[in-house]
C-alpha cells in the first residue's frame, strides 16, 4: 500500500493536477484580491455612513440643496437680483437643472433655517423635521463658520452660506426607501459587505492551497519515483538565460496588451486573461528551474556558459564566429530599436519578426554547439582512459564533422597504442612468472642434491668449501626466483588483498627488532621517531610486513656503514606516513623512478647481495593496497615516503 502510495505521489497525473490545482489557486488569490482592493473602502467601513461613497453623494446633492434654496431661491428672485443678462440666464438655467435633479431625490431630508428672521426651508412634511433629522445616525450641520470635515464639497457648502444667517441640517431618513441613487448604493453595499466575508475566506484558503501545492510540486518535480534522477522535459533543454529573456518578453508584451484597452470592464476582462496566461507561463517557468537546479545544469545549461566555455575552454571560434556573433546582436538592436519606435500594431509585427529570427539562429547555434558538447565530452572521456567511449558521427554538424574525424583518429590510435603496451607487459610479466616457475624446479633437485651431499663424508676440505659456496649461491639463487614471481604477482595486481587495522608504528619496531643484529652487524645507528605511538592504517598485515622488510633490507645493503639511518612516522589528516632516510655507501647518479624498475640496483658495480627487486615490490605492493610510494634523492641521501589511508573506525 505504502508503495502504491508513493507511486501515485510522484506520478504524472498527480503533479499536473497539482499544477493545474496551483494555478487555480493563483487565479483565485487574483479574482479575490481584486475584488477585496475594489471594496476596501465598504470592507474598511463600519456602516454605509463611513463610504467616501456616500459621502460624496450626500454632500454633493446638499450642496446642489443649499445653492438652489439659499443662493437662486426662485425664478423671481433670479430676475429681480439685477445681474447681467447672460449671467440671469446662466443662473435661471441653473435653477432648472438643480430643480430637477433634486426632484429625484427620494432619501435625502434638510432643514434649512435663517436664524435671523426664523425663515425655514425643508424637504420633511412632518412638523418635528428638525428633530427627525438630527436623531439619524449620519446628520450633517453647515453654517458660514462650520462644515463637516472628511466630506466632500464641505467646503463649496460654505462658501454658499458665506455672509448669510442661514444654518444647514441634513441628512438620509432611515429606513431608506427605493428610488434614488442612495437606496441603490446601500444595496449594493449590503451585498458587497455580505460577499467580502466569503471572499476573504476564499482568499485565504486559495493561498494556502497554493501553497501546500507548490511546495509539492517543488518537491516532486523532475522525478518519477522517491530518489529516482531527475527527468527534465522538453523546455528543460531551452538555454536558461534564453528562457528567462523569452519570459521577460513576455511579461511586457503582456502588460502591454492589458493597458491598451479604455474600458474598465475590457481592461479587467484582458487583465484576467493575460494574466492566467502569465501565471501558466511562470510557473512552468519556474518548476524548470527548479528541475535544473536539482539537476545541477542551471549555469551549465546557458547560452552565455556555452559560448563562455567554448571562447576560453574549446578554443573554436575563428574570426569570423566572433563577427557573426557581434553582427547578430546589432540586428536584434536594429529591429528592437524599430519595434519600440512604432506603434502597437507595428509593435507585434516587429516582435513577431524578431521572435522568428531569434528562434532560426538559436536553432542552428544550438545544433552546433551541441555537436561540439558531445565532441569534448568524447575528448575528455578519452583523455580520462576511457577509450571505448562511442561517438557517434551522425549527431555531428557539418561545421564540427571534421573536428569529430580528428577526435575519432586520436581514439583509434590510442587504442592502437595501448593495446601493444598492454599486450608487451603481459608477455613481459608473463615470461618472467614463467621463467622462474621452470627455474624453481631443477634448483629444488639442486639444492636437496647438495643436502644429501653435506650428509656424506667427503673428507676433502675442497670439496667441503666448494658445497658451502654451492649451498650459498643456490640459496640466493631460490630467493631470487622467489622474489621475481612475488613483483610478478604484485605489479600484474593478481594479489588478494584483505584489509585489517594495522599499527604502522608497532609494525616498524617489531621489522627493526627482527633485524637487529644484521643493524648491528652493518655498524649502523637507527633512529626511530613517532609523534603518535597509535597510528591505525588500513593496510593488508602480511605485504605490509614485506613493504618493511624490503625497505630496512634495501638500508641494510646500500647504506654507508656508521651513518645514521632515520625513521620518521607520522599522520596526515588522511594518512598515516612512514618515511625512511639514509646515506649511501655510492654515489647515486640515478634517477629516483629509474630505482623502482626491476633489476635496477643503486650499487652500479653490482657488488652487493641485492637482487634490484625490492623496491619494485614495495612499491608494487603499496599501489595495490591505495597507497602512495615515493623516493627521493639529495647527493647521497636516500629518502623513501610511504602513504596509506588511516583506519576509520566503522
Amino acid at each position: 500500500m505504502d508503495t502504491k502510495l508513493k507511486n501515485i505521489k510522484y506520478s504524472t497525473g498527480a503533479q499536473t493536477a497539482a499544477f493545474i490545482l496551483v494555478w487555480l489557486s493563483v487565479m483565485c488569490v487574483f479574482g479575490s484580491g481584486m475584488f477585496l482592493l475594489y471594496n476596501h473602502s465598504i470592507i474598511n467601513s463600519k456602516s454605509y455612513y463611513d463610504t467616501y461613497e456616500f459621502k460624496n453623494k450626500f454632500n454633493m446633492q446638499l450642496r446642489n440643496a443649499v445653492e438652489l434654496k439659499v443662493k437662486l431661491k426662485s425664478e423671481e428672485s433670479i430676475k429681480s437680483s439685477g445681474a447681467a443678462e447672460d449671467a440671469a440666464n446662466n443662473n435661471l438655467q441653473r435653477y432648472y437643472n438643480l430643480k430637477k435633479e433634486m426632484s429625484n431625490t427620494v432619501n435625502l431630508a434638510y432643514y434649512i433655517k435663517n436664524t435671523k428672521t426664523g425663515e425655514t426651508i425643508t424637504n420633511v412634511t412632518k412638523t418635528d423635521a428638525l428633530a427627525l433629522i438630527q436623531k439619524q445616525p449620519a446628520s450633517v450641520y453647515y453654517n458660514q463658520l462650520t462644515y463637516e470635515p472628511g466630506y466632500p464639497f464641505g467646503e463649496e457648502i460654505k462658501q454658499l452660506l458665506m455672509g448669510t444667517q442661514y444654518e444647514v441640517h441634513a441628512a438620509l431618513i432611515e429606513p431608506l426607501k427605493q428610488g434614488d441613487v442612495f437606496y441603490d448604493d446601500f444595496m449594493a453595499y449590503t451585498r458587497a459587505k455580505t460577499i467580502a466575508t466569503y471572499v476573504t475566506a476564499l482568499l485565504v484558503a486559495s493561498i494556502i492551497i497554493t501553497i501546500l501545492a507548490f511546495i509539492y510540486l517543488v518537491i516532486v518535480t523532475g522525478r518519477r519515483e522517491k530518489g529516482a534522477e531527475i527527468a527534465v522535459s522538453f523546455v528543460d533543454g531551452i538555454y536558461t538565460d534564453v528562457y528567462s529573456m523569452l519570459v521577460f518578453i513576455a511579461a511586457l508584451l503582456s502588460v502591454t496588451i492589458a493597458i491598451s484597452f479604455n474600458e474598465p470592464w475590457m481592461n479587467l476582462l484582458v487583465f484576467a486573461l493575460v494574466f492566467g496566461v502569465d501565471v501558466l507561463i511562470g510557473l512552468s517557468y519556474i518548476l524548470s528551474m527548479i528541475r535544473q537546479i536539482k539537476s545541477r545544469k542551471i549555469i551549465k545549461n546557458t547560452l552565455t556558459y556555452k559560448i563562455l566555455d567554448l571562447c576560453f575552454n574549446g578554443k573554436a571560434f575563428k574570426t569570423w564566429t566572433i563577427i557573426l556573433l557581434l553582427g547578430y546582436g546589432a540586428l536584434n538592436g536594429i529591429l528592437f530599436a524599430i519595434a519600440f519606435s512604432q506603434g502597437f500594431t507595428l509593435f507585434l509585427f516587429s516582435f513577431i519578426i524578431i521572435a522568428a529570427f531569434n528562434i532560426v539562429a538559436i536553432y542552428f547555434a544550438a545544433k552546433s554547439l551541441l555537436s561540439l558538447a558531445q565532441i569534448m565530452e568524447a575528448a575528455k572521456e578519452i583523455s580520462a582512459g576511457n577509450l571505448d567511449y562511442a561517438l557517434d558521427k551522425t549527431q555531428i554538424s557539418v561545421a564540427f564533422s571534421s573536428f569529430a574525424e580528428d577526435i575519432l583518429s586520436i581514439q583509434g590510435g590510442l587504442k592502437k597504442a595501448v593495446a601493444e603496451a598492454v599486450k608487451g607487459e603481459r608477455m613481459k610479466t608473463d615470461l618472467i612468472a614463467n621463467v622462474s616457475h621452470d627455474l624453481k624446479t631443477p634448483l629444488t633437485s639442486i639444492i636437496n642434491y647438495i643436502d644429501l651431499l653435506k650428509k656424506e663424508d667427503l673428507n676433502n676440505e675442497s670439496a667441503n668449501g666448494y658445497l658451502e659456496i654451492l649451498d650459498e649461491k643456490s640459496a640466493r639463487l631460490k630467493q631470487l626466483i622467489e622474489d621475481l614471481i612475488e613483483a610478478s604477482k604484485a605489479s600484474s595486481g593478481n594479489l588478494t588483498i584483505e584489509k585489517e587495522k594495522v599499527d604502522l608504528h608497532e609494525l616498524v619496531m617489531q621489522a627493526c627488532g627482527e633485524y637487529e643484529e644484521k643493524i648491528k652487524t652493518a655498524e649502523l645507528d637507527f633512529h626511530i621517531n613517532a609523534a603518535d605511538e597509535k597510528i591505525f592504517i588500513a593496510a593488508d598485515g602480511k605485504y605490509m610486513w614485506r613493504i618493511v622488510e624490503n625497505l630496512l633490507s634495501n638500508v641494510l645493503k646500500y647504506s654507508m656503514p656508521h651513518s645514521r639511518v632515520y625513521i620518521n612516522i607520522y599522520r596526515s589528516k588522511q594518512n598515516g606516513l612512514l618515511v625512511i632516510k639514509n646515506i649511501s655507501a655510492t654515489s647515486l647518479d640515478i634517477p629516483p623512478e629509474q630505482l623502482t624498475e626491476r633489476f635496477v640496483r643503486g650499487d652500479a658495480a653490482r657488488t652487493t647481495e641485492g637482487s634490484g627487486l625490492g623496491l619494485s615490490i614495495a612499491q608494487s605492493l603499496t599501489d595495490i593496497q591505495g597507497g602512495r610510494f615515493k623516493i627521493e634523492i639529495d647527493g647521497d641521501l636516500f629518502k623513501v615516503m610511504i602513504e596509506m589511508p588511516l583506519w576509520l573506525e566503522k
